[in-house]
């Protein structure tokens, strides 16, 4: 019987590799050449990449109800907590081999579009599905966000995961009824 203490893995990790790998194998090699230039990254980071996914933002999403889960007879997991997370995926335009030309750039991000439109549900490597949406986000929010980085507005696909459920760490304890007694004592 499980303890409820076994491993509780980063559900955010796995979901922000989830979606490097969707785009991994949609992107290669036809509009990026290996699956490492794609990656977790920030735009400010100088590493090379071609096409960085980068988490931005992360929501409470209560609008998903969820239930505790049972470990055992006695014992039960609280409710997961249901997150909304936004990335943007961009083109770095740093990249240390030349940089990515206008025209590919418009191309790869073209293809970003198609793989999250076309996967509107991320299946993470626990088997639970997510959902992949895109973002709107305003021209005066998008400048914002880039001048946090200390850089120019870039292109960028802006998007959103849901639910992605943490798993809580609390547990409760219940007691199971052993024994009912349904005697009644005579009035007096």
């Amino acid at each position: 019987m499980d303890s409820g203490k076994e491993h509780l893995g980063s559900e955010i990790v796995q979901t922000g590799k989830c979606l490097m790998e969707l785009l991994q194998k949609n992107l290669c090699p036809d509009f990026v050449r290996a699956p490492e230039e794609i990656a977790l990254a920030a735009p400010w980071e100088e590493a090379d990449y071609r096409v960085g996914i980068y988490l931005y933002d992360i929501q409470d999403y209560s609008i998903c109800r969820t239930q505790e889960t049972v470990i055992n007879e006695s014992l039960r997991r609280l409710p997961p907590k249901a997150v909304e997370l936004s990335y943007l995926v961009f083109c770095n335009e740093k990249h240390r081999f030349g940089g990515l030309q206008r025209e590919q750039l418009h191309a790869v991000l073209n293809e970003v579009i198609r793989t999250v439109y076309d996967n509107p549900v991320l299946t993470r490597e626990n088997g639970e599905e997510v959902g992949i949406s895109f973002l709107r986000e305003s021209a005066e929010f998008k400048i914002r966000l880039w001048g946090s980085f200390h850089q120019a507005l870039w292109p960028a696909v802006y998007v959103r995961v849901v639910p992605v459920l943490l798993t809580s760490r609390r547990l409760r304890k219940v007691h199971a009824v052993q024994e009912r007694d349904y005697r009644a004592d005579p009035m007096q």
